[in-house]
């Protein structure tokens, strides 16, 4: 939970959690997996509790405090509980936007030394994120 995570590492790191509670959704769907009502609320909040985490270095390295990363989650799991609508909905995407179009500071700051360069494998998994924002595309469009 410590340190500080430029953008790229905060594409390639996010990608994980997502990726995990996608295939357990996916295995409900198809009834390869048969569990508690209560585990879609399980997979959310765990998903959530890694992805606060990542967040929290990355708002380390723009130089925000980390707790805002308690804000960007609110309304992700309010509305496991509670049908949300409105503009509280979108403050996820938001808040998920400015950290990954704000650079992040050249410099040490109080949260430790600048994040080390990116590997071709971080950056190949930072891609990821433009396949499964296309495959999320190609599907809502197909049931339609």
């Amino acid at each position: 939970m410590t340190g500080r995570i430029g953008r790229v590492r905060y594409f390639a790191y996010s990608i994980a959690p997502v990726l995990l509670n996608l295939g357990v959704w996916v295995c409900v769907a198809q009834g390869w997996l048969t569990v508690p009502a209560n585990l879609g609320s399980l997979s959310l909040l765990l998903t959530v509790a890694m992805l606060a985490v990542i967040a929290s270095r990355r708002l380390r390295d723009i130089g925000w405090p980390w707790w805002l990363a308690a804000l960007l989650f609110v309304p992700s799991l309010m509305s496991a509980f509670v049908p949300m609508f409105g503009a509280l909905q979108l403050l996820p995407a938001l808040m998920s936007t400015a950290l990954s179009l704000i650079p992040g500071s050249k410099l040490a700051n109080r949260d430790g030394a600048p994040p080390c360069p990116n590997t071709r494998l971080t950056v190949a998994a930072a891609c990821l994120w433009i396949v499964l924002s296309g495959a999320s595309l190609w599907v809502v469009l197909s049931l339609r």
